[in-house]
């Protein structure tokens, strides 16, 4: 064959390809959505460099290729894809099964199959006519369909649950709600009093146009797939007046000392005297007038430590002794007892541990039936983008 009917020849195969593979592609593209400590992430961009549609989607993500926690297992609450991952990395001496061994552990079927194809562009477009995850559809038709090849619970066909997304501009317009209540920790070393700003979860809900008739509560999600749950009475109803009290302060051994003040206390406060503010169900995203430190996977433990953006505030709920009179400051479950009446009490709420940090999704439920629900397990582009989804009941289309 001469070389010019050669070339005409390839340009015309090339074209018959592109018409059967139209998301198959050479051209360089760098993935948008990996989390910060895989920016640079060879098999992301292997994954939009071949799969281009799928580039900043909910497919451009780690969850693609990796599982969760094993159900059934000390595992299975590691929700999220990076949580069960980072656990060869960072063990959990409380998980006795379930853990992975190795990297392959941490794959779903669809990462299995691309690394045993040779974990590259070229593995990609090898697996792309199989069914990794064995629900009846091609990878290939999965991905361009924007649903998990390595899930079968994700299929084309199935409808995506309807969100309603809030960027950090358009929460901040909504009536804006302060309060100054006390954060009682469980195992942290410190309880903390402190300022929060932002707005009431009742407020934010009305701005998506859900009506409370009908729904059962929330639940609210951190970026990591930690999750709690809220009831409605905990949204629409305020929580009962918080009480200050001054006197750890004066406390002299360090090591005794457990709780922290801000630099400015509100005026009128009195040791074991009543705070004044309403206390509400808050999405907040000021701290003592500052931004909530952003949420990250801390180096060396892979726990999450950071508050923001947002950071779901729930007061103290349980009483101590007096129905009308929540919970005093009282050291971690932690700490040395020093048989003073700080020591750690069960019969205290705990509130701290229930304020999602990071928060970034809340579904509304009851979910509706028929429905795939959007991507909870893994919330860090909403972190980085400064967004909180909203889907569920009483959620439509915009």
């Amino acid at each position: 064959m001469p070389k010019k009917t050669y070339w005409i020849g390839l340009g015309f195969v090339m074209v018959v390809l592109a018409a059967v593979w139209p998301s198959l592609s050479d051209s360089p593209v760098v993935s948008s959505r990996a989390y910060s400590g895989h920016t640079n992430d060879a098999d992301a961009n292997h994954f939009v460099q071949v799969f281009q549609k799928a580039v900043g989607t909910r497919l451009d993500d780690c969850q693609t290729c990796h599982r969760a926690g094993v159900a059934g297992t000390d595992t299975e609450k590691e929700y999220n894809a990076c949580g069960y991952c980072h656990l060869r990395e960072f063990p959990n001496p409380k998980y006795k099964t379930g853990v992975p061994k190795n990297f392959e552990e941490t794959l779903n079927a669809f990462g299995l199959a691309y690394k045993k194809a040779g974990r590259n562009a070229t593995a990609l477009r090898a697996i792309a006519e199989q069914d990794s995850d064995g629900d009846g559809h091609s990878n290939l038709k999965e991905i361009e369909a924007l649903r998990y090849p390595g899930d079968p619970a994700s299929k084309p066909g199935q409808a995506l649950a309807p969100v309603y997304t809030f960027t950090f501009d358009r929460i901040k317009v909504l009536p804006v709600h302060d309060q100054f209540l006390l954060m009682n920790a469980t195992k942290q070393k410190n309880d903390e009093y402190a300022f929060y700003k932002g707005v009431l979860v009742k407020d934010l809900l009305a701005a998506t146009g859900i009506k409370p008739a009908g729904a059962t509560g929330i639940t609210v999600f951190a970026p990591d797939g930690f999750s709690v749950d809220y009831s409605m009475e905990e949204i629409l109803k305020p929580f009962p007046k918080g009480f200050f009290y001054l006197e750890p302060k004066s406390i002299q051994d360090p090591e005794a000392q457990f709780v922290v003040y801000p630099n400015r206390l509100p005026e009128g406060l009195t040791d074991k005297g009543e705070i004044a503010n309403p206390l509400r169900l808050q999405v907040a995203y000021l701290r003592d007038g500052r931004d909530l430190s952003k949420a990250v996977y801390e180096k060396g433990t892979g726990l999450l430590q950071g508050e923001g953006p947002f950071r779901l505030i729930i007061p103290q709920r349980n009483p101590l002794g007096d129905p009308a009179k929540p919970g005093r400051p009282d050291r971690s479950v932690k700490a040395k007892v020093y048989g003073d009446v700080w020591d750690f009490s069960n019969s205290i709420d705990h509130n701290a541990g229930n304020a999602v940090r990071g928060m970034c999704v809340i579904r509304v439920n009851p979910m509706p039936v028929g429905y795939e629900e959007y991507d909870w397990k893994n919330g860090w582009s909403l972190i980085e983008d400064r967004k909180i989804v909203v889907y569920g009941y009483g959620i439509t289309e915009k």
